[in-house]
């Protein structure tokens, strides 16, 4: 969670050198199916999260978040591969998977950050989303759960 902190107080959250802190080696794969989101892999070298870089850059980021919060919280789960469908699903339970999505738009949108800049007047959906390098739908989302 230290690894975490450090990158909690700038926007955009910089994911890849996150990634490179948490011991994650981060690809993007031109060539997954337009529906694989993304992955997650122990492989010998260590782990790998394999990014569709053919979805848009908010969409990779969210992704790329998505996915370490599998390293995160799920490590133990990770084995030859978690792999995550457009909508971020994969084999796992809808429980783990929703864990994974809130714990990535903490990532994305640390709680602490959007609340400053909240206070400061950064109140809208579009700003936030601009600010955060994430899409409107992750920014509104994030918004109602901080303030209702």
């Amino acid at each position: 969670m230290e690894v975490i902190r450090d990158f909690a107080d700038r926007a955009p959250v910089d994911l890849d050198a996150m990634a490179r802190a948490l011991g994650v080696e981060v690809r993007r794969d031109q060539n997954l199916p337009e529906n694989v989101s993304g992955k997650i892999e122990r492989r010998r070298a260590g782990v790998v999260a394999t990014i569709n870089a053919s979805h848009l850059a908010n969409r990779q980021r969210f992704t790329l978040a998505h996915e370490l919060a599998h390293r995160i919280l799920h490590s133990d789960l990770i084995g030859d591969g978690i792999t995550d469908d457009g909508l971020y699903r994969s084999s796992l339970s809808d429980d783990i998977e929703r864990q994974a999505n809130a714990f990535a738009a903490e990532l994305l949108m640390p709680a602490r950050l959007v609340r400053k800049l909240y206070r400061e007047g950064m109140k809208d959906t579009p700003s936030i989303a601009e600010r955060f390098d994430v899409s409107y739908d992750a920014a509104r989302v994030r918004l109602r759960e901080l303030f209702g």
